[in-house]
């Protein structure tokens, strides 16, 4: 795992891309970071998960050495994931072993 995934797993999903989210030598480790990131999201439904996955997608998006197909489906689901991160800010965190639909 990335050392960024896992500064994410310790509570620092906040880091915008312009404060050193970057994969300068191995771009596929930021859509391995989203990926995990996605699965992550539904069981917490926190607005840092949420924000970090839209800076992944927004890194992913403007990395010219992914494929086309993959950044333009990442730059796509940026504005989906920032409203996201809004709307898990103002609902309640789901209580342990609730069931999300």
């Amino acid at each position: 795992m990335s050392t960024l995934a896992s500064r994410h797993r310790r509570g620092a999903a906040s880091a915008a891309p312009d404060e050193g989210l970057a994969y300068p030598n191995q771009p596929e480790l930021a859509l391995a970071a989203v990926l995990q990131l996605l699965s992550r999201f539904p069981a917490r439904q926190s607005p840092a998960v949420a924000k970090a996955i839209a800076d992944h997608l927004a890194v992913i998006g403007s990395d010219a050495r992914m494929a086309g197909c993959v950044r333009e489906c990442a730059s796509r689901l940026v504005d989906d994931w920032r409203a996201y991160a809004m709307l898990s800010e103002s609902s309640p965190t789901p209580e342990a072993g609730s069931q999300l639909h």
